[in-house]
């Protein structure tokens, strides 16, 4: 019996991560959204940074914050690779990156509060409640844990070449070839 209807699966049966789990990464990693696009942006760089962040410690620290949640999205989305070389054990640093980085982006944003008096900000208590939430919602995850531990045995298809150059080296390849014709060279 499956643990999870049939559209979490990939074609090989393996346990796809949620869809709610990369829009909450990106929201984790909105610091280098914010950094990249403003870096993009040549002429107005130092303007952009300077309205999304007017203390310039905030952005290197938040950078910095949320390094482990970048990490985690990189590894996710090159699993495929990952697994062609073999390399399985990443799988058990998921959770505890994304863990490690909330609470270190929660941090950041209570150290936030105390260098300004403790006054009240919509965007930190938003910020604040959406790391709290993220910490809850990964933490208690079922899915997550089932899928870091169905990519313990990760199958990967071999590609045609490989198939074939294994049947030239057993001979089928060319039995096959002279049934299909009809000819028999010899």
């Amino acid at each position: 019996m499956l643990k999870l209807p049939l559209k979490y699966y990939d074609e090989s049966g393996r346990i796809l991560p949620p869809v709610w789990l990369y829009s909450l990464l990106l929201l984790l990693c909105i610091d280098w959204l914010v950094f990249i696009f403003s870096v993009a942006s040549r002429t107005q760089t130092t303007d952009l940074l300077a309205f999304f962040y007017p203390q310039k410690e905030a952005l290197g620290l938040n950078l910095v914050a949320s390094l482990p949640v970048l990490l985690t999205l990189v590894l996710i989305s090159q699993r495929e690779r990952l697994w062609k070389h073999d390399l399985i054990r990443w799988r058990h640093c998921i959770l505890p990156f994304i863990q490690i980085g909330v609470l270190i982006l929660l941090t950041s944003q209570v150290y936030y509060l105390m260098h300004h008096q403790w006054g009240f900000e919509v965007v930190t208590a938003v910020k604040i409640l959406l790391y709290s939430m993220t910490l809850y919602v990964v933490t208690r995850s079922r899915h997550l844990k089932w899928m870091i531990n169905d990519w313990a045995t990760p199958t990967v298809e071999v590609p045609d070449k490989q198939n074939k150059a294994e049947d030239a080296l057993r001979g089928t390849d060319d039995i096959d070839k002279q049934a299909g014709d009809g000819v028999n060279r010899g």
